[in-house]
């Protein structure tokens, strides 16, 4: 699979979807959009990209109906830009998104990494750490995004605070797809293995004030990545 930006003026002429199946007695239209916003949350379909509502209903062997309504939904999700009589895009995050939702995340994560230090079982860091050791033996992106995930996750409900966990969940999917993308990157995935090492380091020792810097210095380097990552992108998507 290509990861850039190549062609992003025109649409693609095969995407890579399979036809739908009956996903539990799910409405047709409901179906494409579960299959569009996964290839999206997952990078399949990246920031810029243009969707041809012919050529995706005929890849998954639809009609052009289901693919339309698919679309609206993602544009409620805020997933897609809809522009009349010019199509349908991947919607790519503004300057101002990434920096709101990284701010946030900076101080929602590093509270519960500090609370994690102060109330995790010898069990849960142990738990962590093999999610850990995972993370730096998986090659594969979306197995790689899954025992991510799950570190975050399981050091929010480690943290005892159910505000924490309640919060990171509304933008859980967002954070993935930011995930999915930096796990194409080779040099990023090694230092985010080595980041996590250091927070679960400082969780082990119970250092309130390690981990929660440790957590927060984690953040502020996915959000320059990202940042980075975007610009390239624009950069890109300007010279076609």
């Amino acid at each position: 699979m290509t990861k850039d930006v190549k062609g992003t003026k025109e649409p693609k002429e095969m995407y890579h979807f399979s036809a739908v199946d009956s996903i539990e007695r799910l409405p047709l239209s409901e179906q494409v959009y579960v299959t569009l916003k996964q290839a999206i949350l997952t990078g399949e379909l990246l920031p810029h990209e243009k969707l041809n509502e012919v050529k995706i209903a005929e890849q998954l062997k639809v009609s052009a109906t289901p693919v339309r309504e698919a679309f609206r939904k993602l544009a409620k999700d805020n997933l897609v830009v809809i522009v009349p009589w010019k199509g349908v895009t991947v919607k790519a995050d503004t300057p101002e998104e990434i920096v709101a939702l990284y701010q946030c995340r900076e101080v929602m994560e590093g509270l519960g990494a500090r609370l994690c230090a102060r109330h995790a079982t010898s069990e849960q860091v142990e738990e962590l750490k093999e999610l850990c050791r995972e993370m730096h033996a998986i090659e594969d992106a979306t197995a790689r995004v899954e025992v991510n995930s799950r570190f975050h996750s399981m050091i929010a409900q480690f943290s005892g605070n159910e505000r924490v966990v309640d919060y990171l969940l509304d933008f859980r999917e967002r954070v993935n797809r930011d995930m999915y993308l930096s796990s194409f990157n080779a040099v990023r995935t090694h230092d985010c293995d080595d980041e996590h090492d250091h927070i679960v380091d400082a969780i082990e020792r119970h250092d309130e004030v390690a981990a929660e810097n440790a957590m927060r210095q984690h953040i502020n380097n996915a959000f320059i990545f990202k940042r980075a990552n975007a610009e390239i992108q624009d950069k890109k998507l300007n010279e076609v």
